[in-house]
Order: structure tokens, then C-alpha cells, then sequence
């Protein structure tokens, strides 16, 4: 798992970056890897992001607010945010009627956010060790 999850943000790093680079030469880039010559996303995934943003913001602030404050490691964070996305974005998806094979984006994030989320914690840190 550990591993897995090592290669899920190594992936998801890069991928940042060039999405990062190919802005600067105005260009776009979305996933799964299409690219265009202008700076246009499709508007449920910026919706998706935005809500998918507000919605770990939710997350944290009830976690502070009502439950115990424990440290997380990073890849926990990531976890968080990418199983927020697979929900709000097959939320957006439902809403908007896209073509059904975006919700295997959505399965995809699903699944990462899991093993990145189980990998940071303690008991499987200790496991691979």
C-alpha cells in the first residue's frame, strides 16, 4: 500500500507541475492528459474543484471544532481532498449530465484517496516499516 501510494503522489505531483508549466505557455491541461491551445476547462470541473476546496475546509473546521485535533501527515490531507473531489465531482457530473465516463475519473480519485489516506496512518506506517 505503501508503495501505491508513493506512486499516486509522485503521479499527481508531476501532473501538477506540467498542468503549472502549460498554463505559462497558455495552454490547458486536463485530466485524463488533454490538451489545449487555449486556457479552457470544463465548467463542472472548476465547480468540482471549488467545491471539492469548501467542502475539506468543511471537513477540517468540524474535525477542530467538535473532535479531537490530532496531527496528519500530508498524504492524509491528499486523501481528504481527493475523496472530496470523487464525491462533489460526481455530484457536479450528476448534476450537469455529462457523459457517464466521467465518473470513472471520479472512481479513480475514489480509490487513490483511499490508499493515500490509510497509507499516512499510523498502524499501516508502523506495518511497512
Amino acid at each position: 500500500m505503501r508503495l501505491m501510494a508513493k506512486i499516486i503522489v509522485i503521479f499527481l505531483s508531476l501532473y501538477a507541475l506540467a498542468v503549472i508549466i502549460a498554463y505559462f505557455f497558455d495552454k490547458s491541461l486536463t485530466f485524463p492528459f488533454s490538451i489545449t491551445n487555449n486556457l479552457y476547462v470544463p465548467e463542472y470541473r472548476l465547480h468540482a474543484i471549488r467545491l471539492a476546496t469548501f467542502s475539506s475546509f468543511l471537513y477540517f473546521g468540524i474535525r477542530y471544532l467538535f473532535f479531537q485535533s490530532n496531527a496528519l501527515y500530508p498524504i492524509q490531507y491528499m486523501g481528504i481532498f481527493l475523496f472530496n473531489l470523487s464525491v462533489i465531482g460526481s455530484l457536479c457530473i450528476y448534476k450537469e449530465k455529462i457523459d457517464p465516463s466521467e465518473y470513472l475519473l471520479s472512481i479513480l480519485f475514489f480509490l487513490a484517496s483511499l490508499i493515500l489516506y490509510f497509507a499516512g496512518k499510523d498502524k499501516v506506517r508502523r506495518y511497512f516499516k
